[in-house]
């Protein structure tokens, strides 16, 4: 079974939108995904953690429209494909194996007037590998 991968680091993103979108596609073919991730801009997206204080939609459900993560995810998931057309995959037969979100650095910055109160700057990543649909048993 071969593979591909791509890595996209420092992405200024929301970590929990990230989340809930990566929750939509793992374990789904390439084109079942970007076909989610095309509608994903205008409807509603499920979130199943980090959902407290949270308002409900219409269909009871708690979620969001993260437009900036479908964007970033969307990014990476092409990087991946054109990775998987390097080495020899067949796009038909791409399945997203593996794909996880992680917390990136903390940046901590002071407003120069005033208070000095502290704000951060959170970062996200993207590790997503894709794999052709035959397994070799």
């Amino acid at each position: 079974m071969k593979e591909a991968k791509a890595y996209i680091s420092r992405l200024d993103v929301s970590y929990k939108d990230l989340m809930a979108v990566a929750d939509l596609i793992r374990y789904r073919t390439v084109k079942e995904a970007f076909e989610l991730l095309e509608k994903a801009k205008d409807i509603f997206v499920p979130y199943r953690k980090n959902n407290k204080k949270m308002g409900h939609r219409k269909h009871g459900i708690k979620g969001r429209y993260p437009i900036k993560a479908v964007k970033n995810m969307i990014k990476a998931l092409k990087s991946c494909v054109a990775n998987a057309k390097n080495k020899g995959l067949a796009e038909d037969n791409l399945i997203i194996s593996h794909l996880s979100i992680k917390k990136g650095p903390i940046y901590y910055r002071i407003q120069p007037k005033g208070k000095p109160y502290t704000h951060r700057l959170v970062y996200s990543s993207i590790d997503i590998k894709v794999s052709d649909n035959v397994r070799n048993n």
